[in-house]
């Protein structure tokens, strides 16, 4: 993906028109740009044009490096790509500092396993879905091949597109994976237990920091739509509640914060000072000139924590720790989770309510130390006067 050592192309983003587009090698795709802007007019979000616009990346380097134009992949250089995905290191993660745990091992503190040195499934998967999805437009266009070199995901009861014309009075057809699509891991819960979290807020050192980490246990905020809450018009703390923008519907939605989340805020607006205006952002670095903070600002908050401790929790860790403990709470119902959380489905909300591995130990340790029921038993000899009696026979 590179020519002596210079890596090809990069993605930039732009303050009017498309707001990311792909130059490839020095100049504008214009196959790239024509199809980011399909999407752009349908709706979709720059977060999402930007994660198209890299995965459109990655794919010209990879024909760039056989000599293909994009208008000639066929399906043998697909096959070829994700080989070389499952195989081939991240970039990202080729740079981890020394003593960061190894790729793919387990945490001691947490249990939970770091990201692999590979491409994970769902980021393969997700690839192939851009591709499909850009061909299928390159097609439609007249600018591409003749047929769509990815593979499409097909039902198995019809063989045509996934759910196409759907009857919502119908089951779901039973579908299987599409050719070169990998077998993705199944959702896991990933809150933290009370005991690490307290630890991890001890392990905080700031009040900054603890404001951040105490709204995304108390409202379950993405890590995103908490810092992009601004004075004024996002926080009430007479009501405590914050108005965020969510990530799927990009609708301004109020939601429910805990009383200590406003005093840890109040805290450090008092004692660090931030810059202060109507419509400004909340949160801002602490060191050098004032900046507002990012979101690989915040996670570096965590890392901070994390190697105090020796874990490696995450900032969406503790989205699924607020939903963890409301589900545990009888005054919550699934639906009131749902909707807190701002699941467009209530079958994402039920992930959280999966068991710890922790509390199915202790409840098959209790039923193995509970002793054994003794069933009934019938007395060895019977009352000869209370049974004559019974029968009202006769002394």
């Amino acid at each position: 993906m590179s020519v002596a050592g210079v890596v090809l192309g990069r993605v930039v983003e732009f303050e009017q028109g498309l707001p990311w587009r792909v130059v490839f090698p020095d100049i504008e795709h214009a196959g790239a740009s024509g199809y980011l802007r399909e999407l752009a007019v349908s709706d979709c979000s720059p977060a999402t044009l930007r994660s198209y616009a890299y995965d459109l990346l990655r794919w010209f380097r990879f024909l760039h490096d056989r000599w293909t134009a994009w208008e000639r992949a066929e399906r043998s250089d697909v096959r070829e790509f994700v080989e070389l995905l499952r195989e081939a290191p991240v970039p990202q993660r080729l740079n981890r500092r020394r003593d960061a745990s190894p790729p793919g091992s387990v945490n001691p503190v947490t249990g939970k396993a770091t990201l692999g040195s590979t491409y994970a499934a769902r980021t393969i998967n997700h690839q192939l879905s851009v591709l499909f999805g850009f061909y299928e437009w390159a097609c439609a266009s007249g600018l591409g091949p003749l047929m769509n070199p990815v593979p499409a995901q097909r039902s198995r009861a019809t063989g045509g597109r996934l759910n196409a014309h759907h009857n919502p009075m119908d089951s779901f057809a039973i579908h299987q994976r599409a050719t070169y699509r990998q077998k993705t891991p199944r959702p896991v819960w990933r809150a933290i237990p009370d005991d690490a979290a307290d630890a991890l807020f001890g392990a905080l050192r700031s009040h900054r920091d603890r404001a951040l980490v105490s709204f995304w246990l108390s409202s379950g905020a993405r890590a995103s739509e908490l810092l992009s809450v601004c004075h004024g018009t996002d926080l009430d703390a007479g009501a405590n509640t914050i108005t965020v923008v969510s990530k799927g519907s990009r609708l301004r939605e109020t939601i429910p914060a805990s009383v200590d989340s406003f005093v840890w805020l109040a805290l450090y607006l008092q004692q660090e000072r931030p810059p202060i205006e109507h419509g400004g952002p909340v949160w801002w670095t602490r060191q050098g000139a004032p900046r507002p903070l990012t979101y690989h600002a915040a996670r570096a908050v965590l890392q901070r924590a994390n190697a105090a401790l020796g874990s490696n929790w995450t900032v969406h860790d503790l989205r699924h720790t607020a939903a963890a403990r409301w589900l545990a709470d009888p005054a919550f119902t699934l639906f009131d989770v749902q909707t807190i959380l701002r699941h467009a489905s209530v079958s994402t909300t039920q992930i959280y309510s999966q068991p710890r591995l922790e509390d199915l130990v202790a409840k098959v340790l209790e039923h193995h130390a509970r002793p054994r029921p003794t069933g009934p038993v019938m007395e060895p000899v019977y009352d000869e006067v209370a049974v004559r009696e019974l029968l009202g026979l006769r002394a």
